[in-house]
């Protein structure tokens, strides 16, 4: 497989700082209200299933950590078990949590944002491939490898080969944008999920969908950190780094409209303690001189601010 840049994470665990931003320039349109039931994601199981049938693939006896194959028929880069069965977010989480919220977290929320939050958490929409954490799409696996708009490295919807974008609510801990006074070449930002189950489950997808699988560490187990560079030739250090600017005010109920119609929230506003929706993706990087490692995370594609 083909490899690009270094995307490796840049650690600023002890450092919050934030800048004035500027207006996005995106169209993506979301419905806060428009939660799609269950059978859609049945129907993307039995079509993903009929593909996989009639896929080529094999596997070397005895190995223990994930193999990339390519479908002969549709160029679909899997990552198989070293059972052979291609690594989806079902193989690695077959019984989700359903407990998307730690009652002793939200005590201070009155109920008319309590019946949001719990909207935004079960949240899915298959058309526009947005699902919160806790209901992603079961069949979820690295998208198909192509030499133009390669998704090999993005978690995508296997029947339509769409990245999938995810949703997470909770509360920021650490945030870094700046350094010296100027952008810092990535953004991170660390929140803390509202069910500490469900945080848990996130780090275990990243452990398993790398390759090979990494341990678990129970520091960080607590918390998602998501990244995004900031350089305009996303992650190429001598390109010059723009301020990261898609931060919405997502206060007010029913607020999630078009991207253009949305209030922008101040970045200097932005502050740990926050309540977030967060917006992102999975991903993953290999490193240089590392062949055949490849190392997930969670991509940052914007913050909603819900509650200062």
């Amino acid at each position: 497989m083909t490899k690009t840049k270094n995307d490796t994470p840049v650690d600023h665990d002890n450092t919050t700082e934030g800048h004035a931003n500027k207006r996005a320039k995106t169209t993506a349109t979301e419905n806060e209200e428009d939660v799609r039931p269950d059978h859609d994601i049945n129907s993307e199981t039995a079509k993903t299933k009929s593909v996989q049938a009639n896929s080529d693939t094999s596997v070397a006896e005895g190995s223990n950590a994930p193999l990339t194959v390519v479908d002969s028929s549709s160029t679909t880069a899997k990552v198989l078990n070293k059972g052979g069965q291609a690594i989806t977010v079902k193989t690695i989480i077959p019984h989700p949590t359903k407990q998307f919220i730690d009652n002793d977290d939200v005590k201070e929320y009155d109920d008319v944002l309590l019946v949001r939050l719990h909207r935004l958490l079960e949240y899915m929409n298959s058309k526009a491939n947005i699902y919160a954490l806790g209901k992603l799409l079961p069949t979820a696996t690295w998208g198909q490898y192509k030499p133009v708009n390669d998704r090999s490295k993005i978690l995508c919807d296997p029947v339509t080969g769409d990245p999938i974008t995810i949703w997470v609510v909770g509360r920021i801990t650490k945030m870094w944008f700046m350094k010296f006074d100027k952008p810092e070449n990535q953004v991170m930002l660390t929140i803390m999920p509202l069910s500490k189950t469900l945080a848990q489950q996130s780090a275990l997808l990243l452990a398993k969908f790398s390759a090979p699988v990494l341990s678990l560490n129970q520091q960080t187990s607590h918390t998602i950190r998501a990244i995004k560079w900031q350089n305009v030739q996303g992650g190429d250090p001598s390109s010059e780094a723009l301020l990261f600017d898609a931060v919405y005010d997502a206060r007010r109920d029913r607020s999630l409209t078009t991207y253009s119609e949305r209030p922008i929230w101040n970045l200097t506003d932005l502050k740990p303690g926050d309540l977030v929706l967060l917006e992102m993706k999975m991903t993953r990087y290999s490193k240089k001189h590392e062949d055949n490692k490849w190392h997930s995370q969670t991509s940052l594609k914007c913050p909603r601010i819900l509650k200062e």
